[in-house]
């Protein structure tokens, strides 16, 4: 593999990849390259993000800013998207441009492309010209509906994968009673964009280990939708194997309350709790004392209880008006009943057990100075993940990449500098 940078002890996992990643092109942001870039640079691959001169990527526009004041070197999308990563700025509509990505990709392993099919054709970007002309190079495309589907050359986007894929109809589960005026929800953030970065992220590790034994890179084509698509295991399951007459059947066809909600409100705020098989009933009994009604007819078996399922929230709701967060958490946990606090993100930065497992990490960033955020999504003993720089300022490392790396001379990296195309 392409070996860009060396690093001292202790090794990490994906040391010797090289990656490249694209700046996404279109006006509306799209941060699934980022992911997964971010995903291979804090394992120890070699990122080099591309950004357009001047106005950076589009992540550095969205904060928060620190101090709220907007600036493209402090927002918190960015520095979290682009830890470890190395920063150069590219005009890829000018062909000077993009002859000199073209001997980055000559060195790389992975290229990270987030933009449309007819945007990449119309650049010399697309899949087929850069698998074509670097037969070793990993290409992997993340678009909103695929390199080569019939919806290619539609634009999407979070809220569109959301609820195009079903996970919009399902949102919130358990809870609508009222269709007409309780529409689905958004989910929060751009939760789309990052789940097609850790599937295009998979993808492309998967091709890494192809290639040791095939000697040949690849097209991966990620779909943003797809990857939606993806979150609906069991409804999937349903309506390959189920019959149309069954209850579970029906369930998955509309957006109708059919049983237990699974956060309920408590004195200080809200708990998320579940207690529909017969052990976690039997559980919930004691928890709330073994009060008498729990014993009726009514609620002998989980389908009684389904049926009834409006008499037993309301006690429930009783009872936890009585109930602080933490202490119904503590209660429904040691009868091993699953319960826990709904805590606000200024509480989940502070979180006991976040601090005890060294989730949040802090490093020092020359612009942004402190900065904390979460860590390893997964640990490894032997090639920990870790944070060696924080994100890139933008064209930071242009003269090391440029010059040093691709022996550009001085005197056509200045004349690139000052057409503005770096």
């Amino acid at each position: 593999m392409a070996r860009f940078e060396e690093y001292k002890d202790p090794p990490e996992a994906l040391s010797g990849i090289g990656v490249v990643e694209l700046p996404c092109l279109d006006t509306m942001p799209f941060l699934a390259a980022a992911m997964a870039a971010k995903s291979f640079a804090d394992f120890g691959a070699e990122v080099i993000k591309v950004e357009p001169p001047r106005i950076g990527a589009r992540e550095r526009q969205l904060g928060p800013f620190r101090d709220e004041m907007p600036d493209p070197e402090t927002g918190g999308l960015h520095l979290y998207l682009n830890t470890n990563k190395l920063g150069v700025t590219l005009e890829l509509e000018s062909s000077r441009a993009r002859a000199v990505l073209m001997r980055m990709l000559e060195r790389a392993d992975i290229v990270f492309n987030p933009n449309m099919p007819a945007c990449c054709e119309r650049l010399g970007l697309d899949w087929r010209t850069l698998t074509a002309r670097f037969p070793k190079l990993i290409v992997v495309s993340a678009t909103y509906f695929g390199a080569d589907s019939r919806y290619r050359d539609y634009r999407g986007g979070d809220l569109i994968a959301t609820h195009m894929s079903g996970v919009g109809f399902e949102t919130p589960w358990h809870q609508v009673t009222d269709p007409p005026n309780q529409p689905p929800l958004k989910l929060a953030g751009r939760q789309a964009d990052y789940l097609t970065g850790y599937t295009a992220a998979a993808a492309a590790m998967a091709a890494v280990f192809d290639r040791q034994h095939s000697g040949r890179g690849q097209h991966i084509d990620v779909s943003q939708w797809l990857a939606m698509v993806s979150m609906l295991r069991p409804n999937i399951g349903v309506y390959s194997h189920e019959s149309p007459e069954a209850p579970i059947f029906e369930r998955t066809r509309n957006r109708i309350k059919r049983g237990a909600q699974w956060v309920y409100p408590a004195r200080d705020g809200w708990v998320s709790f579940n207690a529909g098989t017969d052990r976690f009933w039997r559980g919930w009994k004691t928890v709330m004392g073994n009060p008498e009604w729990m014993d009726a007819e009514m609620f002998a078996s989980p389908v009684a209880r389904a049926a009834h399922i409006d008499a037993i929230e309301a006690a429930i709701i009783d009872w936890l008006a009585g109930e602080t967060r933490d202490s119904a958490f503590q209660k429904a946990q040691a009868e091993h009943v699953p319960c826990f606090p709904v805590h606000t993100p200024a509480e989940v930065a502070e979180n006991a057990q976040y601090k005890a497992r060294r989730f949040f990490v802090d490093h020092d960033h020359p612009s942004a100075r402190e900065v904390r955020m979460p860590g390893a999504p997964c640990r490894f003993s032997a090639t920990p993940w870790r944070i060696k720089r924080g994100a890139p300022r933008l064209g930071e490392h242009n003269r090391k990449i440029f010059v040093e790396r691709l022996d550009l001379p001085e005197s056509e990296f200045q004349s690139l500098k000052s057409e503005q195309v770096i």
